[in-house]
């Protein structure tokens, strides 16, 4: 029904002109939207008036105010522009086409130091804004702050590789730098009875293509009275604006990996800040033991938090076994520091579970109950180095006795630096 009435006024609007529309009858919704189409068609003068004419019906009318500062901005009146925005901005603080609008008029103005300080207000709010990031990106290359920026950059492309402006943005500078990382971890595990300690580590390069961000990992363990290595590679390839997909391969020799594993999934952009994804993983054990899991997630951010659910669900000769987990994500200032919060139950979608009865290859694959709960902190230690720390609490069902249980306890420590 609001479509018809904006197209009849929109026709009305083109017969008689703003001047002889009655803007005290029609109402304030169908004004705006009316006022937001000769904005865009280019009629600013008359999308100003109309915009007035709301604003003289309610002031507080805040989408009107930031159209009318808009169209001052594409006039180059970026006096006039920064008053309206203010105005809102004034009354509410947080308002996010407001901080939006503002960055742009300073960028377009030239003003690289106050736009950066626009982003950072905008981004103490809105962490993960991607609109935001971008709008950081370009003050601080207009600086010439470019190490920044390129960090900065990188930084929104681990949230969303399939944004459109990352490749534009790439090649606006002209410098190589900032697109490698390398990080180092280590992980250990006790158990209350039945197994003894388990441990683990990685080293991993990071590498920014063309294609998307490239991983390689050389993972290590220690486990059931054995070593072993496995070498593992993602790939996060951007598909088109929205659309991105995760791509994983590892192999290993030892028997306290699969032989090989592999995943594939395919991520998209939802309105609302949501994000959704669909696909597998596969652990091949030997000719006789391996697993698929068929998974997907789906993840909101809202202002300083972002919290993901993911369910798994592995069909075997029994039928099909499931779990699922949820992460919740506290920002603490940025997207680079954060606390975090993870629970899960169900069938464990974990390989270092999903195993036979002593934990080496065989003919027998066991899926074992668990319930999980864990915290994670993630702190930036300076420009380029960023310290990851994490802990969790398993109840794990024993293998070699189904039904009953142990405790299992993790903590892991890793740092990640950015060259």
């Amino acid at each position: 029904m609001r479509l018809i009435t904006g197209v009849i006024l929109a026709l009305l609007f083109c017969q008689s002109g703003a001047a002889q529309i009655d803007t005290l009858k029609l109402p304030i919704d169908d004004l705006f939207a009316l006022a937001r189409q000769r904005a865009f068609e280019g009629q600013r003068e008359e999308a100003r008036q109309l915009c007035a004419a709301i604003l003289r019906r309610s002031a507080s009318y805040s989408d009107a105010r930031v159209l009318l500062g808009r169209t001052y901005a594409w006039d180059q009146k970026w006096d006039e522009a920064r008053g309206e925005f203010q105005k809102v901005l004034s009354e509410i603080p947080v308002h996010r086409d407001a901080l939006t609008a503002l960055a742009d008029v300073e960028l377009w103005g030239e003003r690289f130091g106050t736009a950066l300080e626009t982003a950072d207000r905008a981004l103490r709010s809105y962490p993960s804004g991607e609109e935001f990031l971008v709008r950081k990106v370009r003050a601080l290359k207009g600086l010439g702050r470019e190490n920044e920026a390129l960090l900065v950059l990188n930084l929104l492309e681990d949230l969303n590789p399939s944004l459109g402006d990352i490749p534009a943005l790439r090649a606006s500078f002209k410098s190589t730098a900032m697109k490698s990382g390398i990080g180092m971890s280590y992980a250990i595990d006790r158990f209350s009875d039945t197994y003894g300690p388990m441990n683990s580590a990685f080293l991993e390069l990071t590498r920014r293509t063309a294609y998307g961000s490239l991983f390689a990992r050389l993972n290590v363990a220690s486990r059931f009275g054995a070593r072993g290595i496995q070498v593992e590679t993602d790939l996060y390839p951007r598909l088109t604006d929205g659309i991105y997909a995760y791509l994983n391969y590892g192999y290993s020799t030892s028997d306290l990996y699969p032989r090989h594993r592999a995943g594939a999934e395919l991520y998209t952009r939802l309105p609302s800040s949501y994000e959704a994804s669909v696909g597998l993983r596969h652990l091949y054990f030997g000719p006789a033991s391996s697993v698929t899991i068929y998974t997907g997630s789906i993840g909101l951010y809202s202002g300083s938090y972002w919290i993901s659910v993911r369910p798994y669900f592995i069909p075997n000769d029994a039928g099909i076994t499931k779990s699922a987990s949820v992460t919740l994500r506290r920002y603490l200032g940025d997207a680079e520091n954060f606390v975090s919060l993870k629970a899960g139950a169900g069938f464990s979608a974990d390989e270092r579970t999903i195993q036979s009865s002593t934990g080496f290859s065989g003919q027998e694959v066991f899926y074992l109950k668990s319930q999980t709960v864990g915290a994670g902190w993630q702190q930036g230690l300076s420009t380029y180095l960023l310290f990851v720390a994490m802990f969790d609490v398993t109840n794990q069902e024993i293998s070699l006795n189904p039904g009953s249980y142990t405790m299992m306890y993790s903590l892991s420590l890793g740092f990640r630096a950015r060259f």
